[in-house]
Formats: structure tokens, C-alpha cells, sequence
């Protein structure tokens, strides 16, 4: 390979069968593949990469058994790759251009490839692409919803149980004993989401609160479809491979480290480990209500806290999996996302500004019916008052998880602000690397013409060299010119 070779590779190669190993990448060889290839049975290695050879690839090598490597990608080959025996041992042993974006409207098709490249020369593994992130996260989902139900039914048979009298451990008892305090309901759901609307009888509250659940999944259910390598389309996957021309082996890309899922496990945990386990809870104690609308309401606010927050960590762990290279778009990505798990809070805030008053019957009927204590007054504008902040431990909370909302949103200004400055130094790399690719026009414009200048002196002494031979030869009789001639 690398041989600076050019035309056409001869179908006579069909007539060498002993032949082991071809070795043909990074030249310039052009026209189609032969179908004498398909002849050398004995073949274990052909590598054919970063040519300009078209067409399509002979079904012949079908034939080839003892093939252990083929290379094929970096050329302009489409159709179908027909099925191969390959005996490969790692990933890199059957590469072509079945990547997307592809030079055609139809990448190639290669069923037998352990890694597809695209025209940007980014590869990734075919392997990846049997994992199906929308099928998963179906998988995933119902799975929540079935064992949110075990824990309804779980629920009850201990409710049964305590009913009955069965004696019971005592961090039982001690934990149904704890569950039952008054107006937990909605500050387990969250005073300042819409989820909460589903504890009140209000129509328009519920009708809101279903919205948001359904704008936050589709958010997401958007993220998870990108989420998936479609080797044939153009999705959010971010291929993480190359494939070097000085080498038989792949290189993976990717930055992320241990350290990045470690910092994004930690920001997961931080942020939704709390919803997670106020939905759990919730769930869990629809059940002392029995067969009523207030164990149908408890429930439903629960199921669908904690089923948002589920999607919402299951949508983070693919994405960034999908398309961060680095640890810092590990973070970045999972910021992101996060602020899409908040849409509930943003409307709830969005409506305390456009009716503070209908949002304020509502809190007041459900602290009512859920038997709650005392909570915060407003003033006539539907205002928290600073006293009731002061006095009402909840809304301490609330101040707090504010609090985290800015320090979390100052991070997000510092990493773009980080990104900014790096895309200017990236501006002036490329900048001077063009002012260096002119310089180099110029000195070989330069060249070319001194080139051009030497040339033509070189022509004109030949001229005159034959002048001067001419005059000799007609002065050759004559003694007095003989020497000079």
C-alpha cells in the first residue's frame, strides 16, 4: 500500500491463486473491483482502502473462506456486499462505506461489515447498531409501570396485614406509623410543579398537568430516537472511530473517561434521586386510602413523577452515550437534559405570574382535602409573604432548590462561555493555518515563474549557440576562421 500506483487493478489477478495477502491501499487506483478477485481462495488479507474505485463489489468474494481481513472503505463502491465467511477477530477485520452521510442517496449495504465508515472518515461498529434505544426504552418503561403496580400491590397486602393484627417488625411499623403525616402528599409531588394540580379536583389544573407529562416525554422520547446509530440515515450518533491509513487497526476517539460517568452519576443522583423516591413514595401510599379518588389522585401524581424522572435518567444515559466524545460534553449533555425535567416547575412558575389566585385555590383545596397544616398565606396579589418563608420549613426548601437551579444554571454559563473561547482559538487555528496555505501558493507561484524566466533564457542561448554553429559552418573554408569553428 501506499505505493503511489495508479489505473486499474488487472482481472489477470485471478490467475495468481497462491496469492496470501493484497496489499493495495492509499493509491489512486480507479475503475471497478475484478471478479478475478473472487478467485484467490487462499486469500486471508485484501486491502483495497482510500482508492477512487467504483462500482459495485463482485459476488464472488463470497467464495473466499479463509479471508480474515477486508478493507474497502475510503472509495465511491455502492449496492449490496454479498454475505462473507469472514474468520475476523476484532472489529477492524471487515470495514467499508456503509456509513451515513454517504457520497450516494443510498450508503453501501454490507450485512457481513464489523465497522462502517462514512464520507467524513469517521467509522464506528456494526454492532452498535443493533441497539434498538426507542425498543429499549419501551422495554425500560414497562418495566416502571410493572413494578410501580408490585408496589401498590405490596402496599396493600401489608396494609392487610396491619389490619388484621399480624405482628410485624418493627422498622414496619415505625415506617407506616411515619407515612401517615398530614399534607406529605403535596410536598412529596412538589408544591411548585403542575404534577401537583392532579391532587386537586380541578379540571383545567389536570388538563395542565397531562400536557406537561406529554411534552416532557415526547422531549425526551425526541432524544432517545436520535439517541440510536442508524447506519443508512443521519441520526445524533456521533461515530467514535477512525481508521488510520498507516494501520490495519481502528483507533477509538472517545475522551470519556470514568471520571465523566462518575461526575454525571453524581448529577443525576443530585437532581432526581429526590423525585425519584418522592414518586416511589407516593405510589406507596395511594394505597391507605383504599378504593377512592384520592387514592386514584395520590397515585396518579405518583406514577407520573416518578415516571418522567425514570425516563428522564434511562434519556441521559443514552444520549451521552449516543454523542459525547469528551468528558465535558458528558456534563454539557446532562445539563442540558436536566432542564428538560424541569418543564413541570417553569409552567407552575409561568402560572403563578399570569393567575396567582386560581393557582392559589388550588394549593388551598388540596392542603383541604389532604388534611395538610398550615402552609405559607399570600397577600391579596397571591404572594408569599418573607415571614411565611422564614417560619414555613417547606419553602426554606424551596429557596434552596432555587438556589441550586442558579448555581447550576452559572455552570452551564461557564461552560459555554469555555466553549465560546475555544471556538475563537479554533477561528484563529484555522485563520493562520489559511494564511500559511497562501504563503505557500505564493512562494510556489514564485517558483514557477523564475522557473518559466530560466527557461526561457536556457532557449534563447540555445538559439544563439545555434547561430554562432551556423555562421562556423559557413566560414568553414576559409583558413583564417577554421580555428574558430
Amino acid at each position: 500500500g501506499n505505493g503511489g500506483l495508479s489505473g486499474r487493478i488487472s482481472d489477470a489477478i485471478g490467475n495468481l491463486t497462491s496469492l496470501l495477502r493484497v496489499d493495495l491501499h492509499d493509491n489512486d487506483l480507479k475503475g471497478s473491483i475484478p471478479d478475478g478477485i473472487g478467485k484467490l481462495l487462499n486469500l486471508s488479507s485484501l486491502r483495497l482502502s482510500y482508492n477512487a474505485l467504483t462500482g459495485t463489489v463482485p459476488d464472488g468474494f463470497s467464495s473466499l473462506s479463509k479471508l480474515e481481513i477486508l478493507h474497502i472503505h475510503g472509495n465511491r463502491l455502492r449496492g449490496t456486499l454479498p454475505i462473507l465467511a469472514l474468520n475476523g477477530n476484532n472489529e477492524s477485520s471487515f470495514i467499508a462505506d456503509c456509513g451515513s452521510p454517504s457520497d450516494f442517496e443510498t450508503p453501501l449495504e454490507c450485512p457481513s461489515c464489523t465497522m462502517c465508515c462514512n464520507t467524513l472518515q469517521e467509522c464506528d461498529v456494526t454492532e452498535e447498531e443493533n441497539i434498538r434505544f426507542e425498543l429499549r426504552g419501551l422495554y425500560f418503561m414497562a418495566g416502571i409501570l410493572g413494578s410501580l403496580f408490585v408496589v401498590v400491590i405490596a402496599s396493600l397486602y401489608y396494609r392487610r396485614v396491619m389490619k388484621l393484627g399480624v405482628r410485624t417488625s418493627h422498622a414496619i411499623r415505625r415506617f407506616l406509623k411515619r407515612e401517615v403525616t398530614p399534607g406529605d402528599e403535596h410536598d412529596a409531588i412538589g408544591r411548585e410543579s403542575v404534577y401537583s394540580f392532579f391532587l386537586s379536583s380541578s379540571v383545567t389544573g389536570w388538563i395542565l398537568a397531562i400536557l406537561a407529562l406529554v411534552a416532557q416525554g415526547f422531549c425526551f422520547s425526541f432524544f432517545i430516537g436520535g439517541s440510536t446509530l442508524e447506519l443508512d440515515s443521519d441520526k445524533d450518533w456521533i461515530y467514535k472511530f477512525v481508521c488510520p491509513r498507516d494501520t490495519d487497526d481502528c483507533r477509538n476517539t472517545s475522551d470519556v473517561e470514568l471520571t465523566g460517568w462518575i461526575y454525571f452519576a453524581i448529577i443525576i443522583a443530585v437532581h432526581l434521586l429526590y423525585d425519584l423516591l418522592n414518586g416511589l413514595k407516593l405510589v406507596w401510599r395511594s394505597a391507605r386510602y383504599g378504593l377512592s379518588r384520592k387514592s386514584f389522585q395520590v397515585f396518579i401524581g405518583g406514577l407520573s413523577l416518578f415516571f418522567i424522572t425514570a425516563m428522564a435518567v434511562f434519556t441521559s444515559v443514552v444520549y451521552n452515550v449516543a454523542i459525547s466524545r469528551s468528558n465535558l460534553e458528558l456534563i454539557y449533555n446532562t445539563v442540558i437534559l436536566l432542564f428538560v425535567n424541569d418543564i413541570d416547575e417553569k409552567l407552575y412558575e409561568t402560572l403563578s405570574v399570569i393567575n396567582p389566585r386560581w393557582l392559589g385555590d388550588i394549593t388551598k383545596e388540596i392542603d383541604t382535602v389532604f388534611c395538610s397544616p398550615p402552609h405559607a398565606t399570600q397577600d391579596s396579589d397571591g404572594n408569599t409573604t418573607e415571614e411565611d418563608v422564614e417560619d414555613n420549613p417547606t419553602l426554606k426548601k424551596v429557596k434552596s432548590n432555587q438556589a441550586t437551579n442558579e448555581e447550576i444554571g452559572t455552570l452551564i454559563e461557564g461552560i459555554q462561555r469555555e466553549r465560546g473561547q475555544m471556538e475563537k482559538e479554533r477561528a484563529l487555528k484555522e485563520e493562520e493555518i489559511w494564511l500559511l496555505k497562501k504563503e505557500i501558493i505564493s512562494i510556489k507561484e514564485e517558483m514557477m515563474s523564475e522557473r518559466a524566466r530560466k527557461d526561457e533564457e536556457i532557449e534563447s542561448l540555445k538559439k544563439l549557440i545555434f547561430t554562432v554553429r551556423d555562421e562556423c559552418m559557413s566560414l568553414r573554408g576559409m583558413d583564417k576562421y577554421s580555428t574558430v569553428c
